[in-house]
């Protein structure tokens, strides 16, 4: 397995991962910020085949998600359901992070939903120890995170 930074034209093999056509107004957003520079994403493959992927964003427009050259927003850490609890979303944090180091941010923030207690545990297990807001959305009760790099 690889990781491998997306490039745009091959946005659509995202479809691999997750229903980019059922979550038609997600994808367009992706697809936007994979053009204008503000989102980067990183996929874990193996040969042609995709097996998870992780985004870092720039600029989200909330200081407790990005806060320009300090803080970049880890978005959208999917895996495949079938390939999950392989260590894939760790690399793949792993991988989000160096990159965001390299890039001279000392802070990665993420949201998650408190009823999602795998992915809590693992962005917990990976260093997103402080919290930094704790409210609900359409979607329900979340926690915004934050870990120092």
């Amino acid at each position: 397995m690889d990781i491998i930074t997306l490039k745009t034209e091959d946005f659509q093999k995202c479809g691999q991962i997750w229903n980019i056509h059922r979550q038609k107004a997600l994808a367009d957003r992706f697809y936007e910020e994979l053009k204008n520079g503000n989102r980067t994403t990183f996929i874990c493959q193996n040969g042609d085949c995709f097996l998870g992927e992780i985004s870092i964003v720039k600029e989200m427009h909330d200081t407790d998600y990005t806060i320009a050259d300090r803080r970049v927003y880890v978005s959208h850490l999917f895996v495949k359901p079938e390939m999950r609890r392989n260590g894939i979303g760790k690399a793949l944090i792993a991988h989000a992070v160096n990159e965001a180091k390299a890039l001279g941010y000392t802070e990665l923030s993420i949201g998650v939903d408190l009823d999602n207690y795998p992915a809590l545990k693992l962005y917990v297990s990976c260093g997103f120890d402080r919290v930094i807001f704790i409210g609900a959305d359409a979607q329900g009760p979340y926690v915004k995170l934050l870990k120092s790099i």
